[in-house]
């Protein structure tokens, strides 16, 4: 499920966004994760929301950077983000740097209007 929920996702973002605009985005959705694992079987809408933007953004960024990515790997989402956070490491992206403050990420406005899923999340949240 959560696999048909990112391939939404990426289907209904623009994926056409600057570099260092997209590298901004993807630091902010990271930024946006929980701080902890809510554990096996928790999953809020909160929570579900932040992970599939920050996924949306890692795929995004490792395929502009020539990383092998698929969403079908996410079907362990946890082990799919550590290998692409280590492959853009080894390009020198660190991801863990800081954010850019909201206030300097005018561009990011650009890329997406928040860091929340589509609307599918309704579809999950309702079981259709």
């Amino acid at each position: 499920m959560y696999i048909s929920i990112l391939l939404e996702a990426l289907d209904l973002w623009d994926m056409d966004v600057d570099d260092d605009v997209l590298l901004d985005h993807a630091k902010l959705c990271r930024a946006a994760l929980p701080p902890h694992d809510l554990g096996s079987g928790t999953c809020s809408g909160v929570a579900l929301a932040a992970e599939i933007a920050y996924d949306r953004a890692l795929i995004c960024l490792a395929a502009q950077r020539g990383i092998d990515v698929t969403p079908v790997n996410f079907a362990h989402p946890k082990i799919e983000r550590d290998r692409l956070e280590a492959e853009l490491l080894r390009q020198g992206i660190d991801l863990e740097a800081s954010a850019p403050p909201l206030g300097d990420a005018d561009d990011i406005d650009d890329v997406d209007e928040s860091t929340e899923a589509p609307d599918v999340l309704d579809e999950v949240e309702n079981g259709t």
